[in-house]
Protein backbone atom coordinates (compact mmCIF):
# COMPACT_ATOMS: atom_id res chain seq x y z
CA UNK A 1 0.00 0.00 0.00
CA UNK A 2 2.86 2.33 0.88
CA UNK A 3 4.55 1.59 -2.47
CA UNK A 4 1.28 2.32 -4.27
CA UNK A 5 1.00 5.70 -2.55
CA UNK A 6 4.57 6.55 -3.54
CA UNK A 7 3.83 5.63 -7.15
CA UNK A 8 0.72 7.86 -7.14
CA UNK A 9 2.70 10.76 -5.66
CA UNK A 10 5.43 10.31 -8.26
CA UNK A 11 2.85 10.33 -11.04
CA UNK A 12 1.20 13.42 -9.57
CA UNK A 13 4.43 15.40 -9.48
CA UNK A 14 5.33 14.06 -12.92
CA UNK A 15 2.00 15.34 -14.22
CA UNK A 16 2.64 18.82 -12.80
CA UNK A 17 6.12 18.86 -14.30
CA UNK A 18 4.84 17.85 -17.73
CA UNK A 19 2.06 20.43 -17.50
CA UNK A 20 4.61 23.18 -16.80
CA UNK A 21 6.74 21.97 -19.71
CA UNK A 22 3.78 22.00 -22.11
CA UNK A 23 2.78 25.52 -21.03
CA UNK A 24 6.41 26.70 -21.33
CA UNK A 25 6.59 25.32 -24.87
CA UNK A 26 3.33 27.05 -25.80
CA UNK A 27 4.65 30.34 -24.36
CA UNK A 28 7.90 29.94 -26.31
CA UNK A 29 5.84 29.45 -29.47
CA UNK A 30 3.97 32.67 -28.65
CA UNK A 31 7.28 34.50 -28.26
CA UNK A 32 8.47 33.24 -31.64
CA UNK A 33 5.16 34.10 -33.29
CA UNK A 34 5.55 37.83 -32.59
CA UNK A 35 9.35 38.13 -32.75
CA UNK A 36 9.87 38.34 -36.50
CA UNK A 37 11.86 41.31 -37.72
CA UNK A 38 13.60 44.10 -35.82
CA UNK A 39 12.36 47.25 -34.11
CA UNK A 40 14.31 50.49 -34.55
CA UNK A 41 13.29 53.18 -32.08
CA UNK A 42 14.33 56.74 -32.87
CA UNK A 43 16.76 58.18 -30.35
CA UNK A 44 15.03 61.57 -30.09
CA UNK A 45 11.71 62.85 -31.31
CA UNK A 46 9.53 61.36 -34.02
CA UNK A 47 9.37 61.17 -37.80
CA UNK A 48 6.77 63.26 -39.54
CA UNK A 49 4.61 61.36 -42.08
CA UNK A 50 6.42 63.22 -44.87
CA UNK A 51 9.85 62.13 -43.58
CA UNK A 52 8.68 58.55 -43.18
CA UNK A 53 7.24 58.53 -46.71
CA UNK A 54 10.54 59.87 -48.06
CA UNK A 55 12.54 57.10 -46.38
CA UNK A 56 10.18 54.42 -47.62
CA UNK A 57 10.30 55.83 -51.16
CA UNK A 58 14.11 55.83 -51.15
CA UNK A 59 14.17 52.26 -49.86
CA UNK A 60 11.75 51.06 -52.53
CA UNK A 61 14.25 52.24 -55.19
CA UNK A 62 16.98 49.89 -53.90
CA UNK A 63 17.88 46.75 -55.86
CA UNK A 64 16.77 44.61 -52.91
CA UNK A 65 14.46 46.85 -50.86
CA UNK A 66 13.89 46.01 -47.22
CA UNK A 67 10.51 46.18 -45.51
CA UNK A 68 10.01 49.13 -43.16
CA UNK A 69 6.76 50.11 -41.46
CA UNK A 70 6.65 53.27 -39.36
CA UNK A 71 4.47 53.27 -36.29
CA UNK A 72 3.93 54.86 -32.89
CA UNK A 73 1.50 54.53 -30.02
CA UNK A 74 -0.74 56.95 -28.17
CA UNK A 75 -1.74 55.96 -24.67
CA UNK A 76 -5.11 56.51 -22.98
CA UNK A 77 -6.94 57.83 -26.03
CA UNK A 78 -10.75 57.99 -26.08
CA UNK A 79 -12.69 55.90 -28.59
CA UNK A 80 -16.43 56.53 -28.89
CA UNK A 81 -19.36 54.56 -30.21
CA UNK A 82 -21.78 57.39 -30.93
CA UNK A 83 -24.72 55.10 -31.72
CA UNK A 84 -24.66 53.44 -28.29
CA UNK A 85 -23.16 56.47 -26.53
CA UNK A 86 -20.23 54.41 -25.21
CA UNK A 87 -16.70 55.69 -24.66
CA UNK A 88 -13.60 53.68 -23.75
CA UNK A 89 -9.95 54.52 -23.17
CA UNK A 90 -7.44 52.56 -25.23
CA UNK A 91 -3.90 52.54 -26.54
CA UNK A 92 -3.94 53.46 -30.22
CA UNK A 93 -1.23 52.31 -32.61
CA UNK A 94 -0.81 54.68 -35.54
CA UNK A 95 0.77 53.00 -38.56
CA UNK A 96 2.23 54.28 -41.81
CA UNK A 97 2.08 51.27 -44.13
CA UNK A 98 0.21 48.00 -44.44
CA UNK A 99 -0.22 46.16 -41.14
CA UNK A 100 0.43 42.58 -42.37
CA UNK A 101 4.09 42.69 -41.31
CA UNK A 102 3.35 44.38 -38.00
CA UNK A 103 0.03 43.30 -36.47
CA UNK A 104 -1.77 39.97 -36.31
CA UNK A 105 -5.45 40.53 -37.07
CA UNK A 106 -8.45 38.89 -38.71
CA UNK A 107 -8.07 41.37 -41.60
CA UNK A 108 -5.24 43.71 -42.64
CA UNK A 109 -5.39 47.47 -42.57
CA UNK A 110 -3.95 48.81 -45.81
CA UNK A 111 -1.97 52.02 -46.11
CA UNK A 112 -4.52 53.76 -48.31
CA UNK A 113 -7.37 52.89 -45.92
CA UNK A 114 -7.27 56.05 -43.80
CA UNK A 115 -10.91 55.55 -42.72
CA UNK A 116 -10.41 52.04 -41.32
CA UNK A 117 -9.29 50.70 -37.96
CA UNK A 118 -8.63 47.48 -36.04
CA UNK A 119 -9.83 46.77 -32.49
CA UNK A 120 -8.77 44.23 -29.90
CA UNK A 121 -11.48 41.76 -28.98
CA UNK A 122 -12.04 43.08 -25.45
CA UNK A 123 -12.26 46.65 -26.69
CA UNK A 124 -14.81 45.65 -29.34
CA UNK A 125 -16.94 43.95 -26.70
CA UNK A 126 -16.88 46.99 -24.43
CA UNK A 127 -17.80 49.39 -27.24
CA UNK A 128 -20.34 47.24 -29.13
CA UNK A 129 -21.20 44.35 -26.81
CA UNK A 130 -19.87 41.82 -29.35
CA UNK A 131 -16.64 40.82 -31.07
CA UNK A 132 -18.40 40.67 -34.45
CA UNK A 133 -18.04 44.35 -35.30
CA UNK A 134 -16.94 44.38 -38.94
CA UNK A 135 -18.34 47.52 -40.61
CA UNK A 136 -19.21 49.30 -37.34
CA UNK A 137 -18.04 52.88 -36.81
CA UNK A 138 -16.16 54.61 -34.00
CA UNK A 139 -14.90 58.15 -33.43
CA UNK A 140 -11.23 58.87 -32.70
CA UNK A 141 -9.67 62.37 -32.45
CA UNK A 142 -12.36 63.84 -34.73
CA UNK A 143 -12.12 61.02 -37.28
CA UNK A 144 -14.92 58.58 -38.08
CA UNK A 145 -13.38 55.15 -38.59
CA UNK A 146 -14.87 51.87 -39.82
CA UNK A 147 -13.81 48.64 -38.08
CA UNK A 148 -12.03 46.31 -40.53
CA UNK A 149 -10.98 43.50 -38.19
CA UNK A 150 -9.98 42.24 -34.75
CA UNK A 151 -6.43 42.37 -33.34
CA UNK A 152 -5.07 39.07 -32.03
CA UNK A 153 -3.20 38.78 -28.73
CA UNK A 154 -3.81 42.36 -27.59
CA UNK A 155 -5.99 43.98 -24.96
CA UNK A 156 -7.38 47.51 -24.86
CA UNK A 157 -5.72 48.40 -28.16
CA UNK A 158 -6.76 49.86 -31.51
CA UNK A 159 -4.80 50.40 -34.73
CA UNK A 160 -5.33 53.15 -37.32
CA UNK A 161 -3.44 54.65 -40.24
CA UNK A 162 -1.47 57.75 -39.25
CA UNK A 163 -2.79 61.07 -40.46
CA UNK A 164 -0.68 62.93 -43.01
CA UNK A 165 -1.19 66.17 -41.11
CA UNK A 166 -1.10 66.99 -37.43
CA UNK A 167 1.15 65.86 -34.60
CA UNK A 168 3.03 62.63 -35.20
CA UNK A 169 3.87 59.73 -32.89
CA UNK A 170 5.87 57.74 -35.47
CA UNK A 171 8.95 56.93 -33.40
CA UNK A 172 9.56 53.25 -34.31
CA UNK A 173 10.32 51.30 -37.48
CA UNK A 174 9.30 47.66 -37.85
CA UNK A 175 12.16 46.46 -40.04
CA UNK A 176 12.57 43.18 -41.91
CA UNK A 177 15.53 42.48 -44.19
CA UNK A 178 15.16 41.33 -47.79
CA UNK A 179 16.50 37.78 -47.95
CA UNK A 180 17.30 38.00 -51.69
CA UNK A 181 20.44 40.05 -51.10
CA UNK A 182 23.74 38.23 -50.46
CA UNK A 183 25.61 40.98 -48.64
CA UNK A 184 27.56 39.91 -45.54
CA UNK A 185 27.01 43.32 -43.94
CA UNK A 186 24.48 43.59 -41.13
CA UNK A 187 21.23 44.43 -42.98
CA UNK A 188 19.72 46.63 -40.29
CA UNK A 189 22.93 48.62 -39.80
CA UNK A 190 23.21 49.08 -43.57
CA UNK A 191 19.60 50.32 -43.62
CA UNK A 192 20.26 52.86 -40.85
CA UNK A 193 23.41 54.17 -42.53
CA UNK A 194 21.72 54.33 -45.93
CA UNK A 195 19.03 56.70 -44.63
CA UNK A 196 21.02 58.47 -41.90
CA UNK A 197 18.78 57.17 -39.11
CA UNK A 198 19.89 57.41 -35.50
CA UNK A 199 18.02 54.88 -33.44
CA UNK A 200 18.25 51.98 -31.03
CA UNK A 201 17.90 48.52 -32.55
CA UNK A 202 15.84 45.90 -30.72
CA UNK A 203 16.04 42.46 -32.42
CA UNK A 204 13.10 40.58 -30.92
CA UNK A 205 14.48 37.32 -32.31
CA UNK A 206 16.84 37.12 -29.34
CA UNK A 207 13.88 36.61 -27.02
CA UNK A 208 12.58 33.75 -29.16
CA UNK A 209 16.03 32.11 -29.12
CA UNK A 210 16.29 32.46 -25.33
CA UNK A 211 12.80 31.02 -24.83
CA UNK A 212 13.65 28.03 -27.05
CA UNK A 213 16.86 27.44 -25.08
CA UNK A 214 15.00 27.60 -21.77
CA UNK A 215 12.56 24.92 -22.95
CA UNK A 216 15.39 22.81 -24.40
CA UNK A 217 17.58 22.85 -21.28
CA UNK A 218 15.57 20.44 -19.11
CA UNK A 219 15.30 17.68 -21.78
CA UNK A 220 19.04 18.08 -22.36
CA UNK A 221 19.85 17.55 -18.67
CA UNK A 222 17.52 14.53 -18.50
CA UNK A 223 19.17 13.03 -21.58
CA UNK A 224 22.68 13.58 -20.19
CA UNK A 225 21.73 11.88 -16.92
CA UNK A 226 20.27 8.89 -18.77
CA UNK A 227 23.30 8.73 -21.07
CA UNK A 228 25.59 8.77 -18.03
CA UNK A 229 23.73 5.89 -16.40
CA UNK A 230 23.74 3.78 -19.57
CA UNK A 231 27.45 4.51 -20.13
CA UNK A 232 28.15 3.36 -16.57
CA UNK A 233 26.22 0.13 -17.21
CA UNK A 234 28.21 -0.41 -20.43
CA UNK A 235 31.50 0.00 -18.57
CA UNK A 236 30.43 -2.58 -16.00
CA UNK A 237 29.42 -5.00 -18.74
CA UNK A 238 32.73 -4.44 -20.53
CA UNK A 239 34.65 -5.19 -17.33
CA UNK A 240 32.62 -8.36 -16.90
CA UNK A 241 33.43 -9.33 -20.48
CA UNK A 242 37.14 -8.92 -19.81
CA UNK A 243 36.89 -11.12 -16.72
CA UNK A 244 35.00 -13.73 -18.70
CA UNK A 245 37.72 -13.72 -21.37
CA UNK A 246 40.45 -14.06 -18.75
CA UNK A 247 38.70 -17.06 -17.22
CA UNK A 248 38.05 -18.64 -20.62
CA UNK A 249 34.43 -19.01 -19.79
CA UNK A 250 32.24 -20.73 -22.35
CA UNK A 251 29.74 -17.85 -22.19
CA UNK A 252 32.18 -15.43 -23.86
CA UNK A 253 30.12 -15.17 -27.05
CA UNK A 254 26.88 -14.37 -25.23
CA UNK A 255 28.65 -11.76 -23.14
CA UNK A 256 30.05 -10.06 -26.23
CA UNK A 257 26.63 -9.94 -27.87
CA UNK A 258 25.08 -8.48 -24.73
CA UNK A 259 27.86 -5.89 -24.43
CA UNK A 260 27.42 -4.82 -28.07
CA UNK A 261 23.68 -4.51 -27.54
CA UNK A 262 24.17 -2.35 -24.47
CA UNK A 263 26.57 -0.05 -26.32
CA UNK A 264 23.93 0.34 -29.04
CA UNK A 265 21.39 1.69 -26.52
CA UNK A 266 23.10 5.06 -25.81
CA UNK A 267 23.75 5.52 -29.54
CA UNK A 268 20.06 4.96 -30.26
CA UNK A 269 19.12 7.34 -27.45
CA UNK A 270 21.38 10.05 -28.90
CA UNK A 271 19.81 9.65 -32.36
CA UNK A 272 16.28 9.83 -30.95
CA UNK A 273 17.16 12.84 -28.82
CA UNK A 274 18.56 14.69 -31.83
CA UNK A 275 15.48 13.85 -33.88
CA UNK A 276 13.02 14.90 -31.20
CA UNK A 277 14.56 17.78 -29.32
CA UNK A 278 16.88 19.70 -31.58
CA UNK A 279 15.84 23.36 -31.15
CA UNK A 280 15.10 25.51 -34.19
CA UNK A 281 17.10 28.53 -33.04
CA UNK A 282 16.95 30.37 -36.38
CA UNK A 283 20.23 32.28 -36.19
CA UNK A 284 19.93 35.53 -38.15
CA UNK A 285 22.59 37.26 -40.23
CA UNK A 286 23.03 39.84 -37.49
CA UNK A 287 24.31 37.05 -35.25
CA UNK A 288 27.04 35.92 -37.70
CA UNK A 289 30.40 37.67 -38.23
CA UNK A 290 30.95 39.32 -41.62
CA UNK A 291 34.62 38.25 -41.63
CA UNK A 292 36.29 35.17 -40.16
CA UNK A 293 39.10 37.40 -38.90
CA UNK A 294 36.66 39.55 -36.90
CA UNK A 295 37.59 38.18 -33.47
CA UNK A 296 35.84 41.00 -31.59
CA UNK A 297 32.45 40.22 -33.19
CA UNK A 298 31.01 38.13 -30.36
CA UNK A 299 32.16 40.56 -27.68
CA UNK A 300 30.55 43.42 -29.58
CA UNK A 301 27.39 41.40 -30.19
CA UNK A 302 27.02 40.55 -26.50
CA UNK A 303 27.58 44.20 -25.61
CA UNK A 304 24.93 45.22 -28.15
CA UNK A 305 22.42 42.75 -26.71
CA UNK A 306 23.15 44.08 -23.21
CA UNK A 307 22.59 47.66 -24.39
CA UNK A 308 19.34 46.67 -26.10
CA UNK A 309 18.05 44.98 -22.94
CA UNK A 310 18.94 48.05 -20.87
CA UNK A 311 17.08 50.21 -23.37
CA UNK A 312 14.08 47.91 -23.15
CA UNK A 313 14.04 48.12 -19.35
CA UNK A 314 14.38 51.91 -19.36
CA UNK A 315 11.75 52.75 -21.97
CA UNK A 316 7.99 52.57 -21.67
CA UNK A 317 6.60 49.30 -23.01
CA UNK A 318 4.29 49.52 -25.99
CA UNK A 319 1.53 47.08 -26.85
CA UNK A 320 3.77 45.45 -29.45
CA UNK A 321 6.60 45.09 -26.92
CA UNK A 322 4.24 43.26 -24.57
CA UNK A 323 3.26 40.84 -27.35
CA UNK A 324 6.79 39.40 -27.10
CA UNK A 325 7.60 40.06 -23.44
CA UNK A 326 4.46 38.53 -21.91
CA UNK A 327 4.90 35.05 -23.44
CA UNK A 328 8.67 35.21 -22.84
CA UNK A 329 8.31 35.81 -19.10
CA UNK A 330 5.51 33.23 -18.97
CA UNK A 331 7.93 30.75 -20.54
CA UNK A 332 10.58 31.69 -17.97
CA UNK A 333 8.09 31.24 -15.11
CA UNK A 334 6.94 27.79 -16.26
CA UNK A 335 10.54 26.66 -16.85
CA UNK A 336 11.51 27.65 -13.30
CA UNK A 337 8.51 25.73 -11.94
CA UNK A 338 9.45 22.69 -14.03
CA UNK A 339 13.01 22.76 -12.69
CA UNK A 340 11.75 22.96 -9.10
CA UNK A 341 9.46 19.98 -9.66
CA UNK A 342 12.29 18.03 -11.28
CA UNK A 343 14.53 18.81 -8.31
CA UNK A 344 11.84 17.43 -5.99
CA UNK A 345 11.44 14.17 -7.86
CA UNK A 346 14.70 13.75 -9.76
CA UNK A 347 14.82 10.03 -8.89
CA UNK A 348 11.53 9.15 -10.62
CA UNK A 349 13.23 7.44 -13.50
CA UNK A 350 14.86 5.02 -11.07
CA UNK A 351 13.11 1.87 -9.87
CA UNK A 352 9.95 2.55 -11.88
CA UNK A 353 8.02 -0.52 -12.93
CA UNK A 354 6.55 -1.23 -16.32
CA UNK A 355 3.03 -0.30 -15.21
CA UNK A 356 4.23 3.03 -13.79
CA UNK A 357 6.07 3.89 -17.00
CA UNK A 358 2.99 3.14 -19.12
CA UNK A 359 0.80 5.14 -16.73
CA UNK A 360 3.18 8.10 -16.97
CA UNK A 361 3.09 8.05 -20.77
CA UNK A 362 -0.72 7.84 -20.79
CA UNK A 363 -0.91 10.69 -18.26
CA UNK A 364 1.34 12.88 -20.43
CA UNK A 365 -0.93 12.44 -23.46
CA UNK A 366 -4.07 13.19 -21.43
CA UNK A 367 -2.48 16.37 -20.04
CA UNK A 368 -1.29 17.44 -23.47
CA UNK A 369 -4.77 17.05 -24.96
CA UNK A 370 -6.16 19.11 -22.08
CA UNK A 371 -3.59 21.88 -22.64
CA UNK A 372 -4.30 21.95 -26.38
CA UNK A 373 -8.05 22.31 -25.76
CA UNK A 374 -7.55 24.92 -23.04
CA UNK A 375 -5.11 27.17 -24.94
CA UNK A 376 -7.12 27.32 -28.16
CA UNK A 377 -5.07 28.86 -30.98
CA UNK A 378 -1.81 28.62 -29.02
CA UNK A 379 -2.48 24.96 -28.32
CA UNK A 380 -2.77 24.13 -32.01
CA UNK A 381 0.99 24.70 -32.30
CA UNK A 382 1.62 22.00 -29.68
CA UNK A 383 -0.53 19.51 -31.60
CA UNK A 384 1.96 19.52 -34.47
CA UNK A 385 5.11 19.26 -32.35
CA UNK A 386 6.48 15.71 -32.23
CA UNK A 387 8.84 16.51 -29.37
CA UNK A 388 5.90 17.41 -27.15
CA UNK A 389 4.04 14.17 -27.86
CA UNK A 390 7.05 11.90 -27.38
CA UNK A 391 8.94 13.70 -24.63
CA UNK A 392 7.50 11.63 -21.78
CA UNK A 393 7.93 8.44 -23.83
CA UNK A 394 11.60 9.17 -24.39
CA UNK A 395 12.22 10.16 -20.78
CA UNK A 396 10.38 7.33 -19.03
CA UNK A 397 11.38 4.50 -21.37
CA UNK A 398 14.98 5.74 -21.38
CA UNK A 399 15.08 5.70 -17.60
CA UNK A 400 13.44 2.27 -17.55
CA UNK A 401 16.05 0.92 -20.00
CA UNK A 402 18.90 2.39 -17.93
CA UNK A 403 17.55 0.66 -14.80
CA UNK A 404 17.31 -2.70 -16.56
CA UNK A 405 20.85 -2.35 -17.92
CA UNK A 406 22.14 -1.79 -14.37
CA UNK A 407 20.29 -4.91 -13.26
CA UNK A 408 22.34 -7.17 -15.57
Amino acid sequence: MRGGRKAVCRLGVLGLLLLCCFLAKAAAAGTEKYSEGVSVRKTKGTWSPAEADSIRQEESEQEFPDSCIFWGERGEEVLENEKLNRMEQASVIEVLGDTQGLLVATAPLYEEDEDGCLLSEDLACRLFGSKYVMGEEISYRGRTLTVRGILRGMEGTAAVQAEKEGDSVLDTIAYEANTEGDSLESPVQAFLMRHGIQGKVQPWRYFAVCAELLVFLLPLVIFLRMAGRTADACRKMHSRSLRTRAGKDGRLRNTRIRTAGMYAVPVLMAVLFYWLFRPSLGVTRDMMPTKWSDFNFWRQTIQQIQNNLELLLQTKKTSLDLLVLRPFFSCLKYCVMAWLLYAVGYRWEKNAGTAEVLAGILLSWILLLGVICFLGDSGLYLAGEKRVWFWACFWLTGGYAADRMHAF
